[in-house]
């Protein structure tokens, strides 16, 4: 009887142990922290033009929806689609500032706004350069895999923005 105890002694003291010497990672609450980091320093990057640095961040894998854009531009899928279209809007707002505020994380996911403003003066699509400024609210919730960001969802108000830029009344 004796051993048998022994045995369960120690089988206890080895889960024990096992449950408070192993864990699977850091906590969420870390992890969300480190997310947040990574989609702040991201947007510095860009604004600074520090283009290798941003794009190392972005997953191979990046998607991106906004139902305000057009049709064939509501989903990006991939790095090459995403980056052709950021670079068509740098050219056509060159001079534009960027700030982010009310950010959150919950698991994988960070939410912010950002406000953009810039003025117009280069084409974006089928727009002419208009040489008009703009404010631009956009919310934004990017989804982040290991260090990256995988997928974003942004919206705004482009009544409101095109209407700044004087194609709609």
């Amino acid at each position: 009887m004796k051993t048998r105890i022994d045995v369960f002694g120690v089988l206890a003291l080895l889960v024990l142990a096992t449950m408070v010497g192993c864990t699977s990672g850091p906590s969420t609450e870390v992890i969300e922290q480190q997310n947040m980091a990574i989609v702040r320093q991201a947007h510095a990057d860009l604004a600074a033009g520090n283009f290798d640095a941003f794009k190392a961040v972005i997953s191979p894998n990046y998607v991106r929806h906004c139902q305000a854009m057009p049709a064939e531009l509501q989903e990006l899928r991939g790095t090459e689609q995403f980056f052709a279209f950021l670079e068509e809007f740098m050219i056509a707002v060159p001079e534009h500032q960027d700030s982010l505020s009310n950010m959150i994380a919950q698991g994988d996911k960070v939410a912010y706004i950002s406000t953009i403003s810039g003025t117009h003066t280069g084409p974006m699509g089928d727009l002419p350069a208009s040489g008009k400024s703009f404010t631009l609210v956009n919310i934004i919730i990017q989804r982040l895999e290991n260090g990256k960001i995988v997928e974003t969802w942004v919206s705004w108000d482009n009544v409101a923005f095109l209407s700044q830029l004087g194609f709609m009344p």
